[in-house]
């Protein structure tokens, strides 16, 4: 009983209605402003559900996992309509969500003390800081966003000049996330030729 009990957690019922927010947005996809207002509820309930996990003491190592697969669920449904790169990026979030598992629940304690400054800065303090937010919500959250409001030419009254400079910063937090990346799937790697 108790394992069904996770599975009816409030963050976990959250985030299944994220994944149903998800279908909707990519059967709206030629849509803008439904296909965002769609993503945009469920990535904003992406944080909702974090906080009514620890809130509600319902941390469970499924949310964990559930929410990280919604994220890339979404991200990839992004991705991969947008940008021919978008496979590519979206293989490499998923790569590295496998290496994030091999390293357990504790995989941030692991890498916030890594000899590798970018990566430990990106981690400091569960990326709750300046660099974290350019890395975390500006890359890989918000440049698959930019990316298809500059696609379908939706600007929702923002200059051209500020839709440039926010997706100019959003490039620059995806490479830094990019190199988190490799570096976390580097380090799963090489574990596992040392063994």
């Amino acid at each position: 009983m108790n394992k069904i009990h996770t599975l009816l957690y409030i963050p976990n019922l959250i985030g299944y209605f994220r994944v149903c927010l998800l279908v909707l947005a990519w059967y709206y996809f030629d849509d803008p402003i439904v296909f965002l207002t769609f993503y945009v509820i469920q990535a904003l309930l992406d944080a909702v559900d974090g906080w009514t996990a620890r809130y509600f003491n319902q941390v469970s190592k499924f949310g964990e996992f559930l929410d990280i697969v919604i994220d890339n669920i979404g991200r990839g449904i992004l991705w991969t309509r947008i940008a021919s790169i978008g496979i590519f990026i979206t293989s490499i979030e998923w790569i590295t969500f496998v290496a994030l598992n091999h390293h357990g629940s504790d995989w941030k304690l692991k890498l916030s003390s890594s000899n590798d400054l970018i990566v430990r800065n990106a981690l400091k303090n569960g990326f709750q800081t300046p660099f974290g937010f350019l890395i975390i919500v500006l890359g890989t959250h918000g440049l698959p966003i930019i990316m298809y409001m500059m696609k379908y030419r939706v600007i929702f009254e923002m200059s051209y000049l500020l839709l440039h400079i926010i997706h100019i910063l959003c490039i620059i937090g995806r490479l830094f996330s990019f190199y988190c990346e490799i570096y976390v799937i580097s380090l799963f790697v090489t574990e596992d030729l040392l063994k």
